[in-house]
């Protein structure tokens, strides 16, 4: 290391030497205490390093010797310096790399939450009322006042207990504690039908049924009511019939009944089929700190008349970190449209899958199915397909008191 570093700032050079006796030449610098290395032959050329003091010693001994001498390369401290006093522009360019590295390096240009049951929504919120509240791209580190900064933020942000900002280098992070708050005890006056239906079963759990099971009741009809009569404990003398007295409860229960959920559609006999090709066309767009999009990518028109597009949006990441920049690409992919007529039962079959996967979509959890009804109505073109599902389910609807 210490022979490498002494070459560097001394200076050195590649020498080729031609003719006879060379061996003399090395000899002779060698022994005046001037450094070679890397000595090699090629027939009557020998080819070496030396430091660029031993310049005057080998040319005067080639000169004594009628040998060739040409310097292939030079380096080295001196030979740098020597090439920067040619080009001022270089130390131009090195101060303005030393200042813009000082100016990147004490600036903030990154925030990010790092808190990990946030939702991709909520992260977004939280860095821009950071950079609404002082916190912003490129501000100096040592200028920003963080507990202002805090105080803003939980001013703007009242679901959270607890936010914390720390700052490495160019990364700012935002850690927060949400606030839970506990939800109001509600009372219900009555429970109400959220569907219209036929009852098949009722479950009371405070107050009183207002109908029974095999009923067929409207949407919106009261089927709990929060007010329950019993006799009068004392009944006033005379009186045929026995006086009640009402008793107001909150309304709680569970009522269930078939509730029937139709879909109608057409399906026609010429069925349009999509087949993708090989080729494909890519436009690429940049976000960064939420401006833009700027394309780099793939500009002019798509150059297919029928295609298929995805889109993806990356988000360019250091070190874990999400930084403000963003990727959309946008993929098109060419297609074939090809036509052909399906048969009675081909197309039945279709618009009873698309009206099934409707209803399934639509009906989700909701309750078994008892019963399926279909009705087809062919026309020239196709066929039109009404499919009804008789669903079981809870239509209970607790209403408040106003």
């Amino acid at each position: 290391m210490t022979d490498f570093l002494y070459r560097f700032l001394s200076g050195w050079m590649e020498v080729s030497v031609s003719g006879r006796n060379v061996e003399p030449l090395i000899s002779r610098v060698v022994e005046e205490g001037y450094r070679l290395w890397s000595v090699r032959r090629r027939g009557d050329t020998y080819i070496f390093f030396a430091t660029l003091s031993a310049l005057p010693s080998i040319r005067e001994e080639a000169g004594s010797r009628g040998l060739a001498v040409k310097f292939l390369r030079r380096g080295g401290l001196p030979i740098e310096w020597r090439k920067s006093r040619r080009r001022p522009f270089l130390w131009v360019g090195l101060m303005t790399a030393i200042a813009l590295v000082f100016y990147v390096t004490t600036r903030i240009w990154v925030v990010d939450a790092v808190t990990p049951s946030l939702s991709p929504a909520a992260r977004a919120q939280l860095v821009s009322t950071a950079e609404h509240s002082g916190l912003s791209l490129g501000r100096v580190r040592k200028h920003l006042d963080i507990q202002a900064i805090r105080a803003r933020m939980i001013r703007a942000l009242p679901q959270y207990s607890w936010i914390g900002i720390s700052i490495h280098g160019v990364l700012a992070t935002i850690e927060v504690v949400p606030l839970v708050v506990r939800p109001p005890f509600h009372t219900f006056s009555s429970i109400t039908a959220a569907e219209s239906g036929k009852i098949t079963k009722i479950l009371v759990y405070m107050g009183a049924p207002e109908v029974s099971v095999g009923e067929s009741v409207r949407k919106g009809q009261i089927l709990i009511s929060g007010a329950v009569s019993a006799p009068s404990r004392v009944q006033p003398e005379g009186s045929q019939e026995p006086q009640l007295e009402t008793v107001m409860t909150p309304a709680e229960g569970d009522v269930f009944a078939n509730v029937a959920h139709s879909v109608q559609l057409f399906q026609p006999f010429v069925q349009e089929t999509a087949q993708p090709t090989s080729r494909v066309f890519v436009q690429a767009f940049l976000f960064v700190a939420g401006h833009g999009p700027w394309q780099y990518r793939g500009m002019g028109p798509v150059p297919f008349r029928h295609y298929q597009q995805r889109r993806i949006m990356t988000q360019v990441q250091y070190r874990g970190v999400n930084l403000p920049i963003k990727v959309l690409k946008i993929v098109y992919n060419e297609t074939i449209i090809t036509r052909h007529r399906l048969s009675r039962a081909r197309v039945l079959a279709l618009a009873d899958r698309r009206a099934t996967e409707q209803l399934s979509r639509a009906q989700k959890d909701k309750g078994p199915v008892v019963q399926v009804i279909k009705k087809a109505r062919w026309t020239t073109k196709g066929v039109w397909l009404r499919m009804v599902w008789v669903v079981n389910q809870n239509i209970a609807r607790p209403q408040s008191r106003r």
